[in-house]
């Protein structure tokens, strides 16, 4: 038989006992429970930089910056974060673009750039450069790029060399004339040249000239036209000649150093001469006897008397379809022609046809009519058979006119 007393005693341990039982119990439930859980909270993030490296995090933190921080990648102020395959607590993707500063030397000419592309060819395009086919560069379009790299293009400049026959085209990226001419394996001689000349900076389209250049020395017998030297003959009418002694020509030996440019002469120096035979001039009489004009019987016309003297002004022509119709026929039937002698032949509309007049003391006969301005008195057109250039050179004067005879 249990005594009462104790028999209470002994439930009041065993409450207790058990009371701290369950607690323990309770406290390694919780304990596991809140380690496993945080065992299940952890996650994998991949962070990309430049789409080149990659590294993979497990994390059980939410935050980018957190995540990146744990990885200890710090980000620049210019750096561009992409969060947007990244789901907070499950995991996903960050990427990094950081920025890159390059130099892109172009022709010469450097330029920088802050670039956040992650290839040269993607960096190239962003800036709007196109690299052609003959265009050089020291990097290949998929190159990385790199802070502070230095892209240098050349532009092929395509240039047209015209030398010894040919025409050839040639791209080349920069330099001179003679650049173009070392490229081409051309090789100038000493009186060779270029246009433009071998200094001249290379252009786009530009076109190169070669000339070649020869001198020969050659000897050759040359003609030596005689002089013509005339006398003059009182004794004779005017307009008459007589030959004294023909003219011979003579004979030089000539040596010329001659240039010759791509195979055609441009110049010719006179080295040396030696007369081989010496010329003989011609001579000539000439007659200066005015021949008396026959009179007519006719004294005075249209108000003009024989021994009148006019002040007057007289031009020249001669027989070429610029001073007259070109035919040589004149008004009064009679033939002229250039080179003939002179027959002292006048036009002029105030006086009659085959009316004489001495101008300034030599006698000319009307045979021809011209405009309206040959109408004035004392206005004479002078006939100059030694042709169209005379005709400027004797120009336009005053002159005294006496009518010797009036009408033929």
């Amino acid at each position: 038989m249990i005594n009462q007393s104790n028999a209470n005693g002994l439930k009041g341990f065993s409450r207790a006992v058990l009371t701290a039982v369950i607690t323990f119990v309770l406290a390694i439930a919780i304990f596991a429970t809140t380690a496993f859980a945080g065992l299940v909270t952890q996650y994998n993030v991949e962070v990309v930089i430049d789409s080149n490296d990659a590294i993979v995090i497990t994390t059980n933190e939410t935050e980018p910056i957190e995540i990146l921080a744990q990885a200890n990648i710090t980000l620049a102020d210019s750096d561009k974060l992409d969060i947007s395959a990244f789901n907070s607590g499950e995991g996903g993707t960050i990427k990094i673009d950081k920025a890159n500063s390059i130099n892109v030397e172009f022709d010469g000419v450097i330029s920088t750039y802050t670039m956040y592309e992650d290839t040269v060819g993607d960096a190239l395009k962003s800036l709007g450069i196109t690299v052609g086919a003959n265009d050089q560069m020291n990097y290949q379009l998929t190159d990385i790029v790199k802070d502070g790299m230095v892209i240098t293009i050349k532009t092929a400049k395509f240039v047209t060399l015209n030398a010894d026959g040919q025409s050839v085209k040639y791209a080349i990226y920069k330099g001179t004339v003679a650049d173009l001419l070392s490229l081409a394996q051309i090789t100038l001689g000493e009186n060779d040249y270029t246009n433009p000349s071998l200094e001249t900076e290379l252009k786009e389209n530009m076109s190169v000239d070669l000339f070649r250049v020869e001198l020969k020395t050659v000897t050759e017998n040359e003609s030596i036209a005689y002089d013509t030297i005339t006398q003059a003959d009182d004794s004779e009418d005017r307009g008459t000649q007589t030959v004294i002694t023909e003219g011979v020509n003579g004979e030089d030996k000539v040596s010329y150093e001659i240039k010759y440019v791509n195979g055609e002469e441009t110049e010719r120096t006179e080295i040396s001469r030696v007369t081989v035979k010496e010329a003989v001039d011609k001579v000539v009489k000439v007659g200066t006897n005015e021949p008396d004009v026959e009179p007519n019987g006719v004294t005075s016309q249209n108000g003009y008397t024989i021994g009148q003297t006019i002040s007057g002004r007289y031009t020249h022509y001669c027989a070429c379809g610029i001073c007259g119709s070109g035919t040589g026929v004149t008004a009064s039937g009679r033939r002229v022609y250039n080179g003939m002698e002179d027959p002292y032949y006048i036009a002029c509309n105030w006086l009659p046809m085959g009316s004489v007049v001495n101008v300034d003391g030599t006698n000319y006969t009307v045979v021809d009519r011209g405009g309206s301005g040959l109408s004035s008195s004392g206005r004479i057109d002078i006939f100059t058979p030694e042709g169209h250039s005379a005709c400027f050179k004797y120009g336009t004067g005053s002159c005294t006119i006496e009518i010797v005879r009036l009408g033929w």
